[in-house]
């Protein structure tokens, strides 16, 4: 048994009893997302499958071009970009295929930008 399992198991044992209501109320909601997490499809950074078509969230694109989210928030006008909705709070995309351009664009050979 994991030892996350086990910590449980000793809790259920030692817990009184007017506390374990609460507690199989947090079991649920473990069970839950367990199972969300099981039916959800599988992102495409995990399977390995890289498409360049593929449209990444900010923490996707951090990642793919190795740099923070923070940075990312920082620099997005820079960087070839969706923005996606409307009003003050719009998700910021990008293309995997734009930001290998972009980095390509931006890679240094013998001391020259370009």
């Amino acid at each position: 048994m994991r030892r996350e399992l086990e910590t449980a198991l000793d809790a259920v044992r030692t817990l009184p009893a007017s506390e374990l209501p609460a507690f199989i109320g947090q079991l649920a909601e473990v069970h839950a997302i367990a199972l969300q997490r099981l039916s959800a499809p599988v992102p495409v950074e995990a399977s390995g499958d890289r498409n360049a078509d593929d449209v990444l969230d900010v923490d996707a694109a951090a990642t793919h071009i190795g740099m923070s989210r923070k940075w990312i928030y920082r620099n997005y006008s820079i960087l070839p970009h969706l923005r996606v909705g409307f009003g003050r709070r719009p998700r910021l995309k990008f293309r995997r295929r734009d930001l290998d351009s972009w980095l390509e664009s931006h890679r240094i050979n013998n001391g020259k930008h370009g």
